[in-house]
């Protein structure tokens, strides 16, 4: 029985551990037509995958805050690191589903299959990405801003050695 328990509780830890998600809150614009719509504060998801891969939700999107669009979920995104950033991009073709409240009021399930280009880069504590949502129709293309550049915006803390004439 003791081992029993043993196994069920190693594996549990095994799932939580290797099942972390990180949430970040930042400022989201949408861009549509060239016309880019005012900051809002947003949340967006990043889960890490047992596999090395992460997988990024960006839930009730909405543009402008009027537009109801849906939930955006992309997974099995692979990342690279370099000083600390991990950097990321991927392409994928995704149904968006229906966000919070009555599913009638989202009209991305209704786009069907919806192409979708994520750049970006993240550290523990900052994610900065574009997400470019192909909606067709008169729509076209969307690119959705989250964050602020982090290798524009990074702090470092090495000593600063400053020579002057030699």
């Amino acid at each position: 029985m003791k081992k029993f328990l043993l196994t069920i509780a190693v594996a549990m830890t095994t799932l939580f551990a290797t099942a972390q998600t990180k949430t970040y809150t930042d400022a989201l614009t949408v861009n549509v037509g060239g016309e880019a719509t005012d900051p809002q504060e947003t949340t967006i998801n990043v889960k890490s995958n047992s596999d090395g891969t992460y997988c990024l939700s960006l839930n009730n999107f909405a543009v402008g805050g009027i537009i109801k669009v849906g939930n955006i979920v992309l997974d099995n995104i692979s990342a690279t690191e370099n000083a600390g950033i991990k950097n990321f991009t991927t392409n994928q073709t995704i149904q968006i589903t229906a966000g919070e409240g009555s599913a009638d009021d989202w009209m991305g399930p209704l786009l069907g299959d919806v192409p979708i280009d994520l750049k970006g880069e993240m550290t523990d504590g900052s994610l900065y990405c574009t997400i470019y949502i192909n909606m067709g129709g008169e729509i076209g293309l969307v690119a959705v801003t989250f964050g602020k550049d982090i290798k524009a915006t990074r702090n470092y803390t090495d000593a600063l050695v400053v020579t002057i004439n030699g």
